[in-house]
């Protein structure tokens, strides 16, 4: 198989125009692949002091095993 990268933009009604000439294509069946730009996620635009926050509680110490937490011997 072989990959040929070519730009193009999808417009109104679904309409592929493509932004470059394309290479000569062989006549056959083929597998096309969109891969839009990533688009900056919004959540990571928030300042750190404003993302929620969870109360754990107080650690007071001593061993945290499996056996205390789960309360199982395994």
């Amino acid at each position: 198989m072989e990959a040929i990268k070519a730009k193009a933009r999808i417009g109104p009604n679904h309409q592929l125009t493509w932004l470059e000439p394309m290479p000569p294509l062989l006549e056959g069946q083929v597998e096309v692949i969109l891969l839009y730009p990533q688009e900056v996620d919004k959540a990571s635009n928030y300042p750190l002091a404003d993302w929620p926050v969870l109360n754990g509680g107080r650690y007071l110490g001593g061993t945290l095993r499996r056996e205390e937490i789960y309360d199982d011997a395994r």
